[in-house]
């Protein structure tokens, strides 16, 4: 008898080395168990794009096929129910719940609203397609890039409405929301523009249209046309659906509009008190004197600059809705609510301490809050403390939003409630860190009023993306930060986190680089003999997602996994060695020596979301070691006690500007003239 073709057959994209104890190939596994020969798993170890789909159709035996990556996620029930499906009927398509985040217990209880269609990944991912139908679709689809095949196969197959099935699929990180699309150089279209009445379709086209003007301000080339854009939006109506766009991406929401009306160059983009922020759209470099140019794009052969400009705000008139309320109408004053507030489940960062500063020195305001979650371990403290505390992101506390004259926070939430936003209304972000990458895209992406840097270099950086809002005072927790020389003293190492080990099993975590690079440095016997005579102790503070692998590491009496805050660590730290941190900088601050083990600095960013600006042999304020034995060297050989003049005149331009006395009161003063 002849064998018959399984009816399915998942894809999983590898190029890598094939992490087979990751929870969703376990799955796999264990379903190809139970469904034998119906179900094939059939490893990729390329890159899926367009025409690699296209030639593993025509290869591929099986009715159906799914793509996907190990880093995925999947319910328990995700291939059963698929199978059962499909099994007895013939469909185009069939696709689980999509997720961007972890899948809830009750998949089959998620809202498929518009929020749901909207923001639901687009890529191939996830779905089941029908084989044959998805090959001959890609015969008039061939020249869109692989992310657009899903919502370009529904228009093609006219597949209006989809009713997932009660099992959810999740890509486990919606990355692409934070750097947006790069599609490939091939792709001559981002998708087809057919007629189509679907609402679900709609917004994913809107959705794909946000996320590739948001990709190619890093890329800054493409093939893709301007008027193509343009054949998208007007096609397929998308200014009906914009409001989608504005909350998490309002650069590329004003961009949109601006490619539906090109005449209006100066797009309306968020209110201040006495100017207002433009976005400045031209088809060729010619910025006037006062704009501020931020990208200079090529769109096949046409240039389009962006830049940004201010104007009065009596020029305002008409950009806001009718019958809106003006939040900057009333002047900040002792009756004005304020709202400060760090992590939901966490304080001790910035607003905190300028909370506290602020109370005390304006305790005739008798309506500032501080917002944290009850269930959060410093709840009880800050309440200790006086506190004027609610619960963040409940009834109470958007009611006192809409109220408030100012919010302070040292995180950006985008917070809306009863037309009432950051667009709109008086927004002080202290940030948590200070940035050493790129991070220009993403903070022209988000709204504020005053954005808190911290020394000449950020502030130089800042300056040339939002000169209004930008304060060079310093993070207020510095302003209390200092080195605890008189208890017991330590070695701190604060490595951070690689992106690409965010789904990675407990065995493919302890063959990575990542791994063996700081397991190798905590077992050195060299380091290890080193503190032993010295009496010492090297405290090694984990990044939170490596908290549940900590067992890997070899720690001992000496080398100990630091249960200490952040900031309990670096106050009583001797050295603070980290590879890319900026939480050591807090160190550096107050005069603590750093070193940067930089182990795979060739691959380090090529992995992250974004590309550093500092380059740390000639602008860190510390050595930088490529080899643990060098970094060890360093520290056995009490070479970071030696002051060096090059690290010290580095630290002085770094933070040049900012007064250690009065980073508090320049914030205060600044948010109180807003």
């Amino acid at each position: 008898m002849t064998d018959l073709p399984p009816l399915l057959t998942i894809v999983l994209e590898e190029t890598g080395q094939l992490d087979r104890e990751s929870a969703m190939y376990r799955r796999l596994i264990a379903a190809r168990l139970r469904l034998e020969s119906h179900f094939a798993v059939l490893h990729v170890a390329e890159s899926l794009t367009t025409a690699v789909i296209s030639r593993l159709c025509r290869q591929i035996d099986s009715k159906y096929v799914i793509f996907m990556r190990t880093s995925h996620l999947l319910s328990a029930n995700y291939v059963a129910t698929l199978f059962e499906y499909l099994k007895s009927r013939t469909v185009y398509l069939a696709e689980p719940v999509m997720y961007t985040g972890p899948i809830p217990k009750n998949a089959a209880g998620t809202k498929l609203d518009d929020a749901y269609h909207y923001a639901r990944d687009t890529d191939v991912f996830g779905s089941a397609f029908n084989t044959r139908r998805l090959s001959d679709a890609l015969e008039a689809l061939g020249d869109v890039d692989r992310s657009a095949i899903y919502t370009s196969y529904r228009m093609y197959w006219s597949i209006a409405k989809v009713r997932p099935l009660t099992t959810g699929f999740s890509v486990a990180s919606d990355t692409k929301a934070a750097i947006g699309l790069r599609i490939a150089a091939e792709a001559n279209r981002l998708m087809p523009v057919m007629p189509v009445d679907s609402k679900e379709i709609r917004l994913q086209v809107l959705r794909y249209v946000a996320l590739f003007l948001r990709g190619i301000r890093g890329q800054k080339a493409t093939s893709i046309t301007l008027n193509h854009l343009r054949d998208l939006i007007r096609g397929f109506e998308l200014m009906e659906l914009l409001a989608m766009v504005e909350p998490l991406q309002p650069f590329e929401a004003a961009w949109i509009r601006w490619l539906d009306d090109p005449a209006d160059g100066k797009q309306f983009y968020k209110q201040l008190s006495n100017k207002d922020a433009y976005l400045v759209f031209r088809h060729k470099p010619d910025a006037r004197a006062n704009e501020i140019p931020l990208y200079e794009l090529l769109f096949n052969e046409e240039t389009l600059t962006i830049g940004k400009c201010y104007l009065a705000r009596n020029l305002r008139s008409g950009h806001a809705r009718p019958g809106s309320y003006n939040f900057y109408n009333r002047p900040i004053s002792s009756s004005s609510t304020i709202l400060f507030f760090d992590r939901p489940h966490q304080a001790d960062d910035n607003a905190e301490h300028l909370y506290e500063y602020f109370t005390a020195k304006h305790p005739e305001f008798t309506h500032a809050y501080f917002a944290i979650n009850p269930k959060s371990p410093d709840w009880a403290r800050l309440e200790s403390k006086g506190f004027n505390l609610i619960s963040i992101f409940t009834k109470e506390f958007y009611e006192k939003f809409l109220i408030s004259d100012l919010v302070v926070s040292s995180q950006i939430y985008s917070i809306r409630y009863r037309g009432k936003s950051f667009a709109n209304s008086r927004f002080v972000y202290l940030q948590h860190g200070i940035q050493l990458n790129d991070m220009s895209d993403w903070v022209l992406s988000k709204y504020f009023d005053v954005f808190v840097a911290t020394g000449r270099i950020e502030a130089d950086y800042m300056s040339k993306l939002a000169p209004v809002e930008t304060l060079n005072s310093g993070l207020p927790r510095y302003e209390s930060l200092a080195r605890d020389i008189h208890g017991q003293q330590h070695l701190l190492f604060m490595p951070t986190w690689r992106f690409n080990l965010h789904q990675s099993s407990t065995e493919h975590f302890v063959q990575s680089s990542y791994f063996h690079a700081i397991d190798t440095l905590l077992s050195d016997p060299r380091l290890m003999r080193f503190l032993e005579d010295t009496d010492r102790i090297m405290h090694v503070k984990l990044h939170p997602n490596v908290e549940k692998r900590a067992g890997q590491f070899r720690f001992t009496e000496r080398i100990v996994k630091s249960d200490l805050s952040y900031r309990e660590a670096i106050r009583a730290a001797e050295l603070v060695v980290t590879d890319y941190s900026s939480a050591a900088l807090d160190a550096a601050f107050v005069g603590t020596p750093i070193a940067y083990y930089h182990w795979d600095a060739a691959d380090f960013f090529k992995d992250q979301p974004y590309e550093s600006r500092l380059d740390y042999s000639d602008d860190g304020l510390g050595p930088v070691f490529s080899e643990h034995s060098e970094l060890v060297s360093h520290i056995v050989h009490n070479d970071f006690a030696v002051r060096d003049p090059k690290y010290t005149r580095r630290r002085e331009r770094f933070f040049e500007g900012v007064d250690p006395a009065r980073i508090n009161e320049k914030i205060v003063e600044r948010m109180l003239s807003l």
